[in-house]
């Protein structure tokens, strides 16, 4: 019983520090971009409202994968042409949606998470589009946005819009794939490439009771019906390493099967396609039977809702 509060102990401290620094980062990023916002503003005659990736610093959220490079330099949203001021190092961007705004150290205005997000539909993939979704709404209430709940209001209000919002059908569709309540970028990702090859969308954050202390422990992703936890592995130290060991000898205990899922297992398509086969190999374990994974389905296709996103195993049972 021992080495089971010993590992519920470790494993604790190394996921508390895990969050901290991470959101000790996003707070250095926020605290950067509002002084560069500050001094903005005081050059304009009007307060501006920040939009797209400045928001996202300022709102302290993890800032997605951007379609190719882009320079950093503040964003502020405008209704009309009439508005555009021209200051060097501040890029005007048309909004016609209903801008919803958020107050931040009662010193700047940017737009809320929702808007934020809408707005953002313009210049991310449909992946990264779903990923940026996730990461507003994190387990860990410091690092928790928004809810789905509140996407969906937000996306009502844009549709009772009298001219067309851009972004607001991407975002509708993009919707059926967001999940509450993640950890980390990296395991949408990992997430929506399971997704793709027709092995369904495992169950984010599933808690499992650790016998030993009677307290949860919380999966990365699992197909809980099948026992099988997908755990993705960032940086490692020391003590994350000890505690990862403990937590899967225990895992091992209670009949679960870990699969493990680093960065190298996501860099290219084939890369993902093995990761994909070594799932799919494990699911056929658990079922006794054969289960295949399909030619990979974008992420825009999955959005779109016409194709079946069940587990090809559910459908052939």
């Amino acid at each position: 019983m021992w080495v089971g509060r010993l590992f519920f102990h470790i494993s604790t401290i190394v996921l508390e520090t895990l969050a901290w620094k991470q959101s000790k980062e996003l707070r250095r990023i926020r605290d950067e971009v509002l002084q560069e916002c500050v001094d903005g503003q005081a050059k304009m005659h009007t307060p501006p409202v920040f939009c797209r990736m400045t928001a996202l610093a300022l709102l302290a959220i993890e800032r997605p994968r951007m379609r190719g490079r882009r320079e950093m330099r503040l964003e502020r949203v405008i209704a009309t042409a009439n508005e555009h001021h021209g200051l060097a190092g501040i890029r005007d961007v048309r909004w016609a949606g209903v801008i919803q705004t958020h107050i931040v150290e009662d010193a700047v205005c940017c737009t809320s998470p929702e808007c934020t997000w809408v707005m953002m539909a313009r210049v991310l993939s449909p992946a990264e589009l779903v990923v940026l979704a996730d990461s507003m709404m994190r387990r860990d209430p410091q690092l928790k946005r928004t809810s789905v709940e509140c996407l969906e209001t937000y996306l009502d209000r844009l549709g009772e819009c009298p001219v067309k919002v851009w972004g607001l059908r991407a975002c509708r569709s993009a919707l059926r794939l967001v999940r509450e309540n993640t950890d980390s970028s990296m395991e949408s990702r990992v997430r929506l490439v399971l997704e793709s090859y027709g092995l369904g969308a495992p169950e984010v954050n599933h808690p499992v009771v650790n016998p030993h202390t009677g307290r949860f422990m919380y999966l990365d992703m699992a197909y809980a019906d099948l026992r099988i936890a997908i755990e993705y592995d960032g940086q490692f130290h020391a003590e994350q390493w000890e505690a990862d060991v403990h937590r899967r000898r225990l895992l091992d205990e209670l009949g679960w099967d870990v699969v493990q899922v680093t960065a190298a297992d996501m860099r290219t398509e084939g890369d993902r396609h093995a990761l994909a086969l070594r799932v799919a190999q494990h699911i056929s374990l658990r079922l006794g039977r054969k289960v295949r994974v399909r030619a990979p389905l974008s992420v825009k296709q999955l959005m779109d809702g016409r194709r079946s996103v069940e587990p090809r195993w559910v459908l052939a049972s």
